[in-house]
């Protein structure tokens, strides 16, 4: 997985409903689907996490949102 995350400086619920209804067209134009999409208020605005399947996508979807891809580490398990 490829996860995303994009900060939002705002708390108001038009500017999350504003914010999601773009993400959503975007996505949807691109022909993307990513395989979760959460978001958390935090005390400066609000975070989304958005994970694609493909890393193409996310960074796409990362350009587009000013947001940043997160390094997943993958554990290596010892034989």
């Amino acid at each position: 997985m490829f996860p995303v995350e994009i900060q939002m400086h705002e708390r108001a619920e038009d500017a999350l409903t504003g914010r999601m209804t773009a993400m959503r067209q975007w996505l949807d134009h691109q022909h993307f689907e990513p395989s979760t999409f959460r978001y958390t208020f935090t005390g400066s605005g609000i975070v989304f996490l958005v994970y694609f399947a493909l890393a193409t996508e996310a960074a796409a979807f990362a350009a587009e949102f000013s947001g940043r891809l997160i390094e997943v580490h993958a554990e290596t398990a010892s034989p």
